[in-house]
């Protein structure tokens, strides 16, 4: 993956270098862009997912009060509301936000069943200070995945909260704990860093916050393309399946998560009223990379939509539209790794595959 990363870099310096000099200052204004991209994209994104784990959080205590079938099943709903609005926040996961480890701590991918269970069997006071202590294997959106769906059984779920309290109690702990994160992200970027990204303008791409931004949209498809197709379904380095390794395999919802994040990528590039696309199209007086960036997505959707099952049972069962899904993923990568950015003259930077 490195080496493709590279060849990509050194493609972005060719195209760039082949530039006539009187398209290299040609440019859209972008005095307001960045602080433009903040309010339209970043904001709203962060502050839905504060709103659906807030949600979460109420219907976790009421369900304490009254545990019924209904209030579980609406709990398992609400999970996946909320786990689609966290999926679209990482889009704007960028490298400074990243150093503070938010999207591990909310969501780390790796969930480890046996140590929650060591944690509910020492049936302990499950508050804020008592999770924000324990592996991220065993807290955020995973652990609660685990809680509301066991291993794809939904029905064990239910009677293991039942009866145990002190479940139920970790449950409202570990949510609980994700609604201090959100806050504490949202603080991060209003507090100061928004001003620092609307205010990064610099030649260089680590401290030019169009650059930033770009990037992240790269790497959130290639991670989504390697991390969470690829490599689960034996496409990635590997022949074998590693099926475990799959986002919300338990909930059933690894596409709808996959689906959420390209839809915010999308949104971000050509839709929000902040978008790349116009900036693209502008500085190359031209439709057509955007245009076939468009006709991309919609092939990255289609595919999505040809699996009738999760994504496990597609893998499970040598489903062809999942190879076709990854493809059409990499071409999106290449999209934007080599044409958009060499307009954009955004310089590549290595992407993570391990993770956002």
């Amino acid at each position: 993956m490195k080496k493709f990363i590279y060849c990509l870099i050194a493609v972005v310096l060719v195209f760039n270098s082949c530039q006539k000099d009187d398209d290299s200052t040609k440019q859209q204004p972008i005095d307001t862009f960045h602080e433009n991209y903040y309010a339209e994209n970043i904001l709203p994104a962060l502050n839905n997912f504060k709103t659906e784990i807030e949600a979460q959080f109420k219907l976790s205590e009421t369900f304490k009060a009254e545990p019924t079938e209904d209030n579980f099943k609406k709990l398992q709903a609400q999970w996946l509301n909320t786990a689609k609005t966290f999926s679209k926040t990482r889009a704007y996961n960028l490298v400074a936000v990243k150093s503070k480890f938010f999207d591990i701590l909310i969501y780390n991918l790796v969930t480890n069943p046996d140590q929650i269970e060591v944690n509910i069997n020492e049936k302990a006071i499950y508050d804020t200070d008592y999770i924000a202590s324990k592996s991220t294997v065993t807290k955020g959106l995973g652990a609660i995945e685990y809680l509301l769906f066991n291993n794809q059984d939904s029905d064990s779920a239910w009677n293991l909260l039942q009866n145990d309290a002190f479940r139920i109690d970790y449950l409202i702990g570990v949510t609980q704990e994700v609604l201090r994160q959100a806050n504490l992200l949202i603080d991060f970027w209003e507090a100061g860093y928004k001003d620092t990204f609307i205010n990064a303008r610099s030649v260089s791409c680590i401290e030019n916050a169009r650059c930033l931004a770009f990037n992240q949209l790269i790497n959130i498809l290639d991670v989504t393309r390697v991390t969470k197709v690829g490599k689960p379904s034996g496409l990635e380095d590997s022949s074998s399946a590693t099926l475990e390794s799959l986002e919300a395999y338990r909930s059933g919802s690894s596409l709808a998560l996959i689906r959420s994040t390209i839809e915010e990528v999308e949104y971000a590039y050509s839709l929000s009223p902040a978008n790349f696309s116009n900036v693209v199209n502008d500085i190359a007086d031209s439709n057509q990379i955007s245009n076939e960036i468009d006709k991309t997505f919609e092939a990255v959707y289609t595919h999505i939509d040809a699996i009738d099952t999760s994504l496990y049972e597609a893998i499970s069962n040598d489903n062809p539209n999942v190879e076709l899904l990854y493809n059409s993923l990499f071409d999106l990568v290449k999209y934007f790794s080599v044409d958009a950015a060499s307009v954009l003259s955004v310089t590549v930077l290595p992407t993570d595959n391990d993770g956002d």
